[in-house]
């Protein structure tokens, strides 16, 4: 169907729709996801989704790249990493974090394309995304904070699996924090730009989050 047909029949059988939607990151609607000590809720951000459903705006959540490129919910991969000082694999950090890096590079830029050609989709289709929401002090969905990961992972190799805590794991992330965009959200305007879309971008802050405790 062309889109001069699908516009007309759209037109003729009206329902109500609102025909506006944001994309939220994964971890505002599913805190599931979240680095282990990083969730704050039971699952999603309350105070971020319940006005979004008052104002009548429909809510498209985001893949969680991390869950993708770094091995499931608990992100098996990265783990590796944790507490891996002094242990072979933290001697091979130099040939093992650029491969990490590339991989990551990779996965992302496949999400980052099915989500910039659903954004494209949605605007064909009369619908108006107000925003993509992403998330600061994330070193895959920041805005306009991200995350030293380096840093983070030299952090990481020196936590003891035996003692470890929540507030260890956020002190890392509080500690690391830069100015920028995370990966994801990077290579997500790359494609918005390759496509001439052009998205208001939000971010929901992380510290605060973590510093308010819930």
């Amino acid at each position: 169907m062309t889109g001069e047909n699908a516009t007309s029949w759209s037109n003729r059988i009206s329902d109500e729709r609102g025909r506006r939607v944001i994309f939220l990151a994964h971890c505002l609607l599913n805190e599931n996801t979240r680095y282990l000590g990083g969730a704050r809720r039971a699952g999603a951000v309350p105070e971020l989704v319940r006005p979004l459903l008052d104002q009548g705006i429909g809510i498209v959540q985001l893949p969680c790249p991390e869950q993708h490129a770094w091995g499931g919910v608990l992100k098996r991969r990265l783990l590796l990493f944790y507490g891996s000082e002094g242990k072979l694999r933290y001697r091979l950090r130099g040939t093992l974090l650029p491969i990490m890096l590339w991989y990551t590079r990779r996965i992302y830029r496949k999400l980052a394309r099915q989500t910039a050609k659903q954004i494209g989709d949605y605007q064909r289709s009369g619908v108006e995304v107000v925003g993509i929401f992403g998330v600061d002090a994330s070193p895959s969905c920041g805005v306009f904070k991200s995350l030293d990961m380096r840093d983070a992972l030299e952090r990481t190799a020196r936590l003891d699996q035996g003692t470890a805590t929540a507030e260890e794991a956020n002190r890392i992330v509080l500690e690391t924090v830069v100015p920028g965009r995370g990966l994801f959200t990077e290579l997500l305007e790359e494609e918005l730009e390759k496509r001439g879309l052009r998205i208001p971008w939000k971010a929901h802050d992380l510290i605060a989050e973590l510093q308010s405790g819930g």
